[in-house]
């Protein structure tokens, strides 16, 4: 069976037509940012792997794609912006501890996401303190400047304060114990803007 609804590069949704000609339509974007630092071994990253999952699920049945991203000395891209569940989980399935370092560099986090097309929100999840927190807050609000939503999420060492000051407002920062972390980056999905 052929799909109708497909998402190209830049998380656009497209509707196929026989003929192909059909323009892309606008989809929005979350981006799930998550701290795979050394400190987040064990109970941290299988809850915010079963997490990263619930929210994309929640976030599909509100017309956004889910793209995945890691930060920890450098950033990486782990998904471009997805429906398909499959291969979502197929990508979260692959996070681990240290992949791009021990550290906590979120700076580097928040600058790939302000390569991303037609982004409208970031779910950061993050357990330590960032290393350069005045570059980090510079680009969060050049990111909050064009419309982009920012929700963070933290538990244990996080600087609860620090992450309020990245979030686009202190209600959308929320502090959590590790067991928690789950459930609240599955909750974080009503948190993203409608319409």
């Amino acid at each position: 069976m052929r799909r109708l609804l497909a998402l190209n590069n830049q998380g656009q949704l497209r509707v196929r037509t026989s003929d192909r000609s059909e323009p892309f339509a606008r989809c929005p974007t979350a981006l799930l940012l998550i701290d795979t630092s050394g400190s987040m071994a064990g109970t941290k990253i299988e809850q915010a792997q079963s997490g990263a999952l619930s929210f994309a699920h929640s976030a599909t049945l509100k017309s956004y794609a889910t793209a995945l991203a890691i930060f920890g000395d450098r950033a990486a891209m782990v998904s471009d912006p997805t429906t398909d569940a499959a291969h979502f989980d197929i990508a979260v399935s692959r996070l681990k501890v240290g992949m791009v370092g021990r550290n906590t560099n979120l700076t580097d986090g928040l600058v790939l996401a302000g390569k991303m097309v037609d982004l409208t929100a970031i779910v950061i999840l993050t357990d330590g303190y960032t290393n350069d927190k005045e570059a980090a807050l510079l680009y969060a609000s050049i990111l909050k400047s064009h419309g982009v939503v920012i929700i963070c999420i933290g538990t244990d060492d996080a600087d609860i304060e620090f992450l309020r000051q990245i979030s686009t407002r202190s209600d959308l920062t929320m502090h959590v114990q590790p067991q928690q972390l789950g459930a609240a980056l599955a909750g974080a999905s009503r948190l993203l803007p409608t319409g």
